[in-house]
């Protein structure tokens, strides 16, 4: 299997920089989201369609993503 019909773009999602992959393989789409920072997934989705499958993927990272804490680190010296 090969895949096709390959986009990337990237977009901000509760404050995040992330990237959104889809692809056509198997007869299927696939979308995944992680974030551009780490390159770790954080939702993955499978559709009919592309649209289907990002807005999934995009559905699940957001509500991933909303329950995520975010620690602010003072990395400066003696702060």
């Amino acid at each position: 299997m090969r895949a096709e019909d390959f986009r990337t773009q990237p977009l901000e999602l509760e404050g995040w920089s992330v990237r959104l992959t889809s692809y056509l393989i198997g007869g299927q789409y696939l979308a995944e989201v992680e974030v551009e920072s780490s390159g770790v997934t954080i939702a993955r989705a499978m559709g009919q369609t592309q649209s289907v499958a990002e807005s999934q993927a995009i559905e699940t990272a957001v509500r991933r993503l909303t329950r995520t804490r975010r620690l602010d680190f003072d990395l400066t010296v003696g702060g």
